[in-house]
């Protein structure tokens, strides 16, 4: 790949200054994420409480999804929570 040539700018340091941006994610690593569902046929709080019981330890919610389901007359609760999580530092 050719370096385009710019008056008073090295080339050397513009290839410098591309590998430290290409190396930045490596820097932090991305966050892991997942979601968890749950259902429950007492209400949205406690279809919410059991997923949260099912997720990693140290995870943070980043989203809520909750519906209401009718199954032969009676309400079921299902929520879906995504999460995401930091990976573990050595």
């Amino acid at each position: 790949m050719a370096v385009p040539n710019v008056p008073g700018i090295h080339h050397q340091v513009l290839f410098g200054a591309a590998v430290m941006v290409a190396a930045l994610p490596l820097l932090n690593p991305a966050a892991q994420a997942g979601s968890i569902t749950a259902s429950s046929i007492w209400d949205k709080n406690n279809a919410i409480a059991r997923a949260q019981e099912q997720m990693p330890a140290g995870a943070v919610v980043s989203a809520k999804r909750c519906q209401e389901i009718e199954v032969r007359g009676y309400t079921r609760y299902l929520c879906t929570l995504e999460f995401t999580q930091r990976p573990l530092q050595d």
